[in-house]
């Protein structure tokens, strides 16, 4: 079945538990595409632009202050690439029900609020997460 075609500003979604870390967004999730193609005047996001993005997030453990962090996407699931390329690279998909793996990397960990105040661990924790395409006419 055929899924649109991921376009420069369209979004990424994240669900909000990575591990134990429950993590929320610090703004929207926006696709930055590097195609050569447009849509709209939007550049198509390409395989590789998923790899690029990240985006800024604080998160949360029962009994620990806030810590913050980075969300970004790990692995695209196979139906959010096209069976085809245009430009010599595949493009990118919101897939059809389809989720992409997604990472969350602790760059300020959260501290245990009581004694002894220890630091969470660096360790990324996995996550999972959807494309929301803003065009729905062009699909492949």
């Amino acid at each position: 079945m055929s899924s649109p075609v991921l376009c420069d500003g369209d979004e990424a979604t994240f669900e909000p538990m990575f591990g134990p870390r429950q993590v929320v967004l610090s703004g929207p999730a926006i696709l930055t595409g590097t195609g050569i193609a447009t849509i709209l005047g939007r550049r198509i996001c390409v395989v590789g632009d998923e790899q690029r993005a990240q985006w800024p997030a604080q998160y949360f453990i029962a009994g620990y202050s806030p810590g913050a962090g980075i969300v970004s996407i790990e692995m695209l699931d196979a139906s959010q690439t096209a069976p085809y390329v245009a430009g010599q690279t595949p493009l990118m998909l919101q897939g059809t029900g389809a989720q992409f793996t997604a990472r969350f990397t602790p760059t300020a960990p959260a501290v245990m609020a009581s004694t002894p105040f220890t630091p969470d661990t660096t360790a990324p924790g996995m996550g999972r997460g959807a494309f929301i395409a803003h065009q729905q006419f062009v699909r492949a």
